[in-house]
């Protein structure tokens, strides 16, 4: 068996004949541009992840300073953090544990309910986000500068779309249930 890495992408005449053995009906141009666009995206994110590295930061990091900065008195409820994130409750516990070691968080009882704590912005956390924010628009800025603003419009549009058959793919998979 031939041996290929994700970056050694099949043509469409290897795309063709694996649909001609496997499937009823589609489409090697579009199994092209889905291997393309997920490749894209791979590079891309891990490029901005090495920006975020460079600041100790992952992007849930990132969004939880995010949400914390937004939020009335830099303070958060770990479930709010969940829920505003798509994240379980598991994940936030480990992200907040890990933000707390780094200094960027502590949490503080709720004066609501003993039980409860509240997530809540450092100072230091404070400092790593006005820090990270010009370089984080720096690196979107460099992923998207080559398309002009009439190719973005155009992006914004075709991602819509992909969005779209997204939901359609997950109505689809959820009658299945």
């Amino acid at each position: 068996m031939e041996n290929y890495t994700f970056k050694d992408r099949p043509d469409n005449q290897r795309i063709q004949l694996t649909i001609d053995h496997y499937a009823q009906e589609s489409d090697s141009t579009i199994a092209s541009l889905f291997l393309d666009f997920q490749w894209t995206y791979r590079e891309m994110q891990k490029a901005y992840d090495a920006v975020l590295e460079e600041y100790g930061l992952s992007e849930s990091k990132f969004i939880i300073l995010m949400f914390l900065e937004r939020a009335e008195e830099h303070s958060l409820m770990p479930s709010e953090l969940a829920e505003k994130l798509g994240a379980s409750r598991a994940t936030i516990t480990k992200l907040v544990n890990n933000m707390e070691r780094d200094q960027l968080i502590r949490k503080i009882p709720s004066a609501s309910d003993k039980r409860a704590v509240l997530v809540q912005m450092t100072d230091i956390g404070t400092e790593v986000l006005v820090e990270f924010l010009p370089k984080n628009f720096e690196a979107t800025k460099t992923l998207l500068n080559q398309l002009s603003k009439e190719e973005i419009d155009q992006l914004f549009y075709l991602l819509n779309k992909i969005k779209q058959g997204t939901d359609e793919l997950n109505k689809e998979r959820e009658q299945l249930k």
